[in-house]
């Protein structure tokens, strides 16, 4: 009984640690083989008009992924209804091959902060990732395997 609030206490108190994340979420990508139809979509209440945010793109990947790196499209949508849209190529391994991140086994974890902003309107904005990996001759990569999450974290800059 006593062990069991112990382990507990100490849950709560490592959640609590991430006190500049204002939001996170990570979504699976089907069969760890990300399409170019599928996008994940992250919403995000905003409340605060003033500040600056961290907008930081979550990867996890398995190491059958096939590349050293990966394009995005990352399409954002105001309350108001204004699209930007930004375009973000990540490093995933090094030039010798050694993945960047953490890794567990064959999976790798890997944050990159990708933009300071401050959204300046209340509501609800729209975060819409968007795979923009293209073979040599610019034709688009229909299947990407080896993507098996990705994610969006809001965060405030200290």
């Amino acid at each position: 009984m006593i062990k069991g609030l112990y382990i507990l206490l100490i849950a709560v108190l490592l959640g609590s640690c991430d006190s500049n994340r204002l939001y996170e979420k990570n979504i699976s990508i089907d069969n760890d083989m990300w399409s170019l139809e599928q996008m994940p979509n992250f919403e995000f209440e905003n409340t605060d008009t003033i500040s600056e945010v961290n907008l930081i793109l979550n990867i996890r990947h398995s190491s059958i992924y096939p590349f050293s790196n990966l394009w995005v499209f990352i399409h954002i949508l105001s309350p108001s209804g204004a699209t930007q849209v930004d375009t973000l190529e990540t490093t995933l391994s090094q030039k010798d091959g050694k993945w960047l991140g953490d890794g567990l086994g064959d999976i790798w974890d890997l944050q990159v902060p990708f933009k300071k902003v401050r959204l300046n309107e209340s509501g609800t904005y729209s975060f819409k990732i968007e795979q923009a990996m293209r073979h040599g001759n610019l034709s688009k990569i229909e299947q990407l395997p080896g993507v098996m999450e990705i994610g969006l974290r809001i965060e405030n800059i200290e």
